[in-house]
């Protein structure tokens, strides 16, 4: 053979082995930031329904991805947040409350705390003075969280901003023992909204130092928890803005909102500076529904109550996934989502297996994220404590394709209107149970429980079932109970008439 065609043959076959290598090369694992917002309602971002403010970064990751419109969590920070870092409902992980037993002479008995040995209250609870520390830890000792998992799998991995299970922040003494290899500051609570700027900032940071390498970044601001503190600039505005208005929304919580999206859009433009966007899943969430209406309200239209509740103002929140190349820009998904899945959702992005004894309650989403559809199944929310100031007794909750099941089984609250006030409210120490068809009612009006008896009772039994297989809490019969005063909070003596009448300290 000519010594070209020898040269030319060797060429070829060179050419074809760094081709086939490069088809075989493993892919770059994609980097993860998750950034979750702190009571925003359903239609907080403006892609979801605010006509007050515009939120275009927010709004960016729906459009550049995924929205969910029928997205689910627990209806308190701690649980979620919980669920969210262990793939588990709060049925099973135990972290089903902020703070519980503070109403020693309601109807039932809460179980989930020990009786503070300072105050002994009438009933097992969380006095007040008690910290947050006393509440049950989901993930250490002996727990399994999902920034472990993703470590375990190779990735850096931080958090910048509220922690909560229990302690509200993490330090970064602490944040190994969870799976984080960083940690932020403790922020200056002197000015609180600088803690948005601070987590902002120290996420930023985080992704340049470790670009060169897969992480996983978990932005959990405070913001937009009541009461609002924001930059006086932005107070000023907001307040002259909607001066004479009567929108029923604090307009501080709208500047509040507003600080969050601008800071989510500067994440996005360092991804977008660094060359990272294209291998960087980015998914936007609350951790609850906002807060009902009151002095720090955030509006939970369409939907019925708001945080503290199982109704959709309480448990529905915005969920947005953008991950380039894996999801098509403007994607829409109505199935029912919930946070459990997004354990096992990010673990299967990341190539990540997570520890096979850890039991994981929910679903790979990625199906749905180029139109497919998952097996049909149950969701269970449960909450079996009382937190009278939003208007919820012990109550479960069970969501199966278009039908919700709103279950009190011991005694209930009934509103008048959508505003919690002591003069609103009307407790009622019987059973309730609600039934209603989200495709024709999201807002919760008709309650058709009596037209489907036999779909109650199916609901029922699942959620009883349940209860059993995860061992998740329940309440049993108070011996203190005083029928006089069912819902005296040992926190606020009642429900606070301040929340009626006080202005929001500036």
């Amino acid at each position: 053979m000519k010594p070209h065609r020898i040269l030319f043959t060797l060429l070829l076959l060179s050419v074809s082995f760094v081709g086939k290598a490069l088809a075989e090369a493993p892919k770059p694992k994609p980097n993860i930031v998750f950034i979750l917002v702190d009571d925003m309602p359903y239609a907080g971002p403006s892609v979801t329904g605010n006509t007050l403010l515009q939120t275009p970064h927010m709004d960016r990751i729906a459009k550049e991805g995924i929205l969910f419109s029928r997205a689910y969590t627990e209806p308190l920070c701690g649980p979620s947040r919980a669920t969210l870092m262990t793939g588990q409902f709060a049925g099973r992980h135990g972290r089903t409350d902020n703070a519980p037993g503070v109403h020693p002479y309601a109807l039932m008995q809460e179980t989930l705390l020990p009786a503070s040995p300072e105050k002994k209250p009438a009933r097992g609870g969380q006095d007040e003075g008690e910290s947050s520390a006393r509440l049950p830890d989901p993930v250490q000792p002996g727990g399994y969280s999902l920034a472990q998992a993703l470590k375990a799998g190779g990735y850096r991995t931080a958090i910048t901003g509220k922690w909560h299970l229990p302690l509200q922040h993490l330090t970064p003494k602490l944040a190994p023992r969870y799976g984080f290899d960083f940690c932020t500051d403790k922020p200056d609570r002197s000015q609180p909204y600088r803690d948005t700027k601070h987590f902002t900032d120290d996420a930023i940071q985080f992704i340049r130092d470790n670009r060169a390498q897969s992480f996983f970044l978990y932005l959990p601001y405070v913001a937009v928890h009541g009461g609002h503190v924001v930059p006086p600039e932005d107070q000023a505005r907001w307040k002259e803005r909607l001066k004479g208005k009567n929108v029923g929304i604090d307009p501080d919580m709208l500047a509040s909102l507003e600080f969050v999206d601008l800071s989510v859009g500067r994440v996005l433009a360092a991804l977008d500076e660094l060359g990272l966007t294209g291998n960087t899943m980015v998914i936007l969430a609350s951790d609850n529904g906002g807060v009902g209406k009151d002095i720090y309200s955030v509006g939970n239209a369409p939907f019925r109550l708001g945080k503290g509740t199982l109704y959709e103002g309480g448990v529905r929140v915005p969920l947005f996934i953008r991950w380039p190349g894996q999801i098509q820009p403007g994607s829409r998904c109505d199935t029912p989502a919930h946070f459990v899945d997004l354990f096992p959702t990010l673990c299967d992005a990341a190539g990540v297996k997570p520890d096979p004894a850890h039991r994981l309650d929910g679903t790979n989403l990625r199906p749905l994220f180029t139109g497919g559809t998952l097996p049909e199944r149950t969701l269970f929310v449960t909450y079996p404590h009382y937190i009278a100031e939003f208007g919820t007794t012990p109550v479960r909750a069970v969501i199966q394709n278009r039908y919700k099941l709103v279950w009190n089984p011991y005694d209930h609250i009934e509103i008048a209107g959508d505003r919690v006030t002591s003069s609103t409210i009307h407790y009622v120490p019987k059973p309730r149970v609600e039934l209603f068809d989200m495709e024709s009612d999201p807002g919760e009006h008709e309650n058709i429980a009596a037209r489907y008896p036999e779909l109650v009772a199916e609901l029922r039994q699942r959620m009883e079932v349940w209860m059993k297989e995860t061992g998740a809490k329940d309440v049993t019969p108070n011996p203190a109970y005083d029928a006089s005063r069912p819902l005296f909070n040992t926190r606020e003596g009642a429900i606070k008439k301040e929340r009626e009448q006080k202005k929001v300290k500036k």
